[in-house]
């Protein structure tokens, strides 16, 4: 018996460590292919400058200038506010709840609770609710590994040159994507000089296909938000 237990443990920890092991890996790989596409593009964006040099191409030149500024702009509010996750979240939320009328509120918090998602407010109002929805979505144990290794990176300050260049074009296309399939958030982030930023959290916003409808209904804001918080 002693032997029995014995042995089904030492299989027990072999697997735990190899499951660690494979998860380590994967890990380590997922990183290594994230930086080399950052640096891709980079040096992808690198190239695009040769446009200044051509006067056909100074719209081109004008949009990278423009680009590197705005973002140079929201990296500057990441490292002053260290919230900017939650920011770029609450303005999306804030736009999608402004005009609801209290009878909205209430079912909207209702199906949520009914999902297991207990949003906590401290009185029902469009405000109350978006602020507890984006702490949900924030805290939640579902958020993308990919958006908290972006925040660290430029927050830390542990990005070369290269590197640094890849998410300024990351970033670029992000915005791009967003003001066509989401002009309304892209506009209010634009005036919070946070558009750049997007790039950040946009694997949450795909994942909740928070874009596929032009007009959310209530059940379409539950459901993102479900799936934003798991």
């Amino acid at each position: 018996m002693y032997y029995s237990d014995s042995i089904i443990r030492e299989m027990q920890a072999e697997k735990l460590m190899a499951l660690q092991l494979d998860k380590a890996v994967n890990d380590v790989g997922k990183q290594v292919l994230e930086t080399a596409a950052r640096i891709k593009d980079g040096a992808t964006r690198a190239i695009y400058y040769t446009s200044c040099f051509t006067d056909n191409y100074q719209d081109v030149c004008s949009k990278l200038k423009s680009e590197d500024v705005r973002f140079g702009e929201g990296l500057y509010q990441l490292f002053r506010d260290r919230r900017i996750v939650y920011d770029l979240i609450e303005v999306y939320f804030k736009d999608v709840l402004q005009h609801k009328t209290q009878q909205q509120l209430e079912f909207i918090k209702w199906r949520l609770f009914k999902l297991g998602l207990n949003i906590s407010t401290s009185s029902l109002t469009a405000d109350s609710l978006t602020l507890g929805i984006t702490t949900t979505v924030c805290l939640s144990l579902g958020f993308s590994p990919l958006v908290v290794g972006r925040v660290r990176a430029l927050a830390g300050g542990a990005v070369g040159a290269a590197g640094l260049y890849g998410y300024v074009q990351q970033a670029a296309e992000s915005a791009d994507r967003l003001k066509l399939w989401g002009p309304g958030y892209y506009h209010a982030l634009y005036l919070r000089k946070l558009e750049m930023m997007y790039f950040i959290v946009e694997p949450i916003f795909v994942k909740a296909r928070a874009f596929e409808n032009a007009y959310l209904s209530d059940d379409d804001i539950v459901n993102i938000i479900s799936r934003m918080a798991k």
